[in-house]
């Protein structure tokens, strides 16, 4: 469906994977028209500024009796003449009566082409892949390794900065708060950040190591940009949302406000809701362009082996690189991967999803038997086991840090 690839002048595109008890033409054309302008109401015959205001079926690919899939033509002329486009090009999507209708028996929105002069308002991601490796002094092409806090709450300031400090002198190069991390009376955001900001100085100064923290924030969209420059004015050097909670439009935000010019990790957990059903709601893929469009520098990934149900191989992949690929001015994001990853399963990721990855663990770290530092060691030994070629179970032999991992 190459032609679907082409917005037609004027237009941004919504790829619809359809199957229909009726016609399947008539069903991509029952939606442009209920997914834009609507039918015409005034009396009359229509005007010619409502004709160009009706979205239209630009392809349609057949794949069997009322299935197939459809590239419908938005106007660009219906989006706002200020401020963000984002909120109007999600509602002409998704927000009409696209998954109600009962002769639909499939809707499902699988793709999303925008013309240049739209991407050209998203500022995409201010750090991504090679940014994240200057701002943690590692060379280019160098792998990155992330930690998650454990547990995820339940722990004061000091106890935070404490576990951080651990993983830094192992070897991390990011750190981020577990999203059950909601800034608690007993560990509000700004005393965190300063403990963990004071912790991680010393491991530099000591090491060398510069180690990014990226500090969880909730509440209101406007709360969430007000708590971020506090965050960042005491130490933060990177800051979490989850945009399912706090809407995509929060991300957005935080990318456009230049008192918080730090990366931005974008946590997934909630996608499933929109992705899981194959017959109905929104394709990840839809979910992941609009993250890299808003500005999210990191988007967790399930990690392949993990405790979540995961992507089979080569649907992950191709996610990985819709976050990586070249698109227009908008840079990378680095794909996170998440979700009880540990030495033993992080070899499947990098199968998956490449290099350019950053493993996240939590209790693979924090919980290893000989302490969190040995934790960090033990992902890079394993790591060093995969692109070596070396079996995971020889190397560990040599490594205690892995070898207790194994075993653990």
């Amino acid at each position: 469906m190459n032609e679907a690839r082409h917005p037609p002048r004027g237009t941004f595109l919504g790829v619809y994977d359809i199957e229909t008890t009726g016609d399947l033409r008539q069903t991509a054309e029952f939606i442009a028209r209920e997914e834009s302008a609507g039918s015409w109401s005034g009396g009359g015959p229509p005007t010619e500024r409502y004709a160009r205001s009706v979205a239209w079926v630009h392809t349609v690919q057949e794949t069997g009796p009322g299935r197939g899939s459809a590239a419908i033509a938005f106007p660009t002329a219906n989006l706002p003449e200020r401020g963000s486009l984002f909120p109007a090009i999600w509602l002409y999507l998704t927000a009409g009566p696209l998954f109600e209708r009962p002769f639909a028996e499939v809707v499902r929105l699988a793709d999303v082409v925008l013309p240049e002069e739209i991407l050209a308002t998203f500022r995409g991601p201010r750090f991504g892949v090679e940014g994240t490796r200057a701002l943690a002094g590692k060379a280019r092409e160098a792998l990155l390794f992330g930690a998650i806090v454990k547990p995820g709450a339940g722990l004061g300031p000091e106890e935070v900065a404490e576990r951080c400090a651990a993983a830094a002198r192992g070897g991390i190069d990011l750190i981020k708060d577990d999203e059950k991390m909601n800034n608690p009376a007993y560990c509000p955001l700004v005393e965190r950040v300063r403990a963990v900001s004071r912790a991680l100085r010393e491991v530099e100064n000591d090491t060398g190591r510069r180690v990014i923290y990226c500090a969880h924030l909730s509440g209101r969209p406007d709360e969430m940009v007000a708590a971020a420059r506090e965050a960042v004015r005491a130490g933060a050097t990177g800051v979490m949302v989850n945009v399912f909670a706090s809407g995509l439009a929060s991300l957005q935000m935080l990318r456009e406000d230049e008192g918080i010019a730090v990366p931005i990790y974008v946590h997934s957990g909630g996608r499933s809701l929109l992705s899981q059903r194959p017959a109905y709601g929104i394709d990840t893929r839809v979910f992941a362009e609009f993250v890299r469009l808003l500005g999210g520098d990191y988007l967790d990934l399930y990690a392949q082996g993990g405790y979540l149900r995961t992507d089979p191989p080569a649907e992950a992949k191709g996610l990985a690189e819709v976050l990586r690929a070249p698109w227009a001015r908008v840079a990378p994001v680095l794909p996170a991967c998440s979700g009880g990853l540990t030495a033993r399963t992080l070899a499947a990721n990098y199968a998956a999803f490449g290099r350019d990855i950053l493993p996240m663990a939590g209790s693979a770290i924090f919980s290893h038997p000989l302490g969190a530092g040995s934790g960090v060691k033990a992902l890079h030994q394993a790591a060093e086991s995969y692109f070596g070629g070396i079996p995971l179970e020889d190397y560990g032999r040599r490594h205690p840090e892995l070898e207790a991992a194994l075993r653990a």
